[in-house]
């Protein structure tokens, strides 16, 4: 066989099962709309209620709704509203800054949404609904360009310290910060939020045991059994102020690579009929939140 023949029918086979994959996937890559309402769930809280204590569900890179060609960088399909709407309370903020602005991304990809965007959305909820509170992680997810001020100051420029918990560590009652948005900061030289950037471990289980949180982000998944592992034995950790289980991941063997679907695909069907027998969750982050996925979390009645 003539060598640029044979690398035609290559090329054509791995662009055939990258189809395959896309298909099989499909549903996660639907728009979707909230058809359930937990918009005050936490008004069964009390302000003594300990943080730790109760069952937070999340986001995993909460604004990455665009992706290339539906191929990679998608990990969700409900807007924030949405998301918001069904209960979710922590989200996975990445930013990138650029003159002097942030705005959303995905490694690369442009979620063509600035944070000041994100930051008004958050607080006219909170607004609106004032026995909530909100975790926000915000990660400086890529270099900033064309910018003459750190990263911390184009955030500075946005966040409200009449409105945001920016206290560096983890608060232990709802009082302290019901109505508020808790700064989880993932970038260098933070001077303001919880510090989570220097001790942040890539690709496994961790304690940072400089504010005690535990964090499960084991997103190189070479083995599905290996992620549910993972997941359950964070499920089991006591003793900690906060923490933090990414559902999240991608399959590092295997094809379509990098691919949040190839995870989720299995990850969310089985957490579905299994997380309502785990009493302390902590912060539960998902990918593809659906209103089916937040009515198992939340053991199936509207709050």
């Amino acid at each position: 066989m003539k060598q640029g023949l044979k690398s035609g029918l290559i090329g054509g086979a791995a662009v055939l099962a990258l189809a395959a994959g896309v298909i099989g996937f499909a549903p996660f890559l639907l728009p979707q709309r909230a058809s359930l309402d937990y918009t005050e769930w936490m008004k069964g809280a009390t302000d003594e209620t300990a943080i730790r204590s109760l069952n937070i569900p999340g986001s995993h890179d909460t604004m990455a709704l665009h992706s290339i060609a539906n191929l990679s960088g998608q990990c969700q399909t409900l807007s924030l509203g949405d998301q918001l709407k069904l209960g979710i309370r922590f989200l996975d903020i990445r930013l990138k800054e650029e003159h002097n602005e942030l705005k959303a991304v995905h490694g690369f990809i442009d979620q063509r949404v600035p944070f000041r965007s994100i930051a008004a959305e958050v607080s006219t909820f909170l607004r609106l609904h004032p026995s909530e509170f909100i975790i926000m992680s915000i990660k400086e997810e890529a270099a900033s360009s064309s910018s003459t001020i750190s990263f911390e100051d184009a955030l500075k420029k946005v966040v409200d310290p009449g409105a945001w918990y920016t206290g560096s560590a983890v608060p232990s009652k709802v009082g302290e910060v019901r109505g508020k948005v808790v700064l989880l900061s993932r970038y260098a030289n933070s001077t303001m939020g919880i510090p989570a950037y220097a001790n942040w471990k890539d690709s496994c289980s961790f304690l940072m045991e400089d504010t005690g949180i535990y964090v499960q982000d084991y997103y190189k998944v070479g083995n599905i059994e290996d992620k549910k592992k993972e997941i359950v034995s964070c499920f089991n950790e006591a003793g900690h102020s906060l923490k933090i289980n990414f559902l999240s991941g991608y399959k590092s063997s295997g094809f379509p690579p990098s691919y949040a679907p190839s995870v989720a695909n299995d990850i969310n069907a089985w957490i579905d009929q299994s997380v309502s027998t785990y009493e302390d969750r902590g912060v539960v982050l998902y990918d593809f939140v659906t209103s089916r996925g937040m009515q198992a979390f939340f053991g199936g009645a509207k709050k």
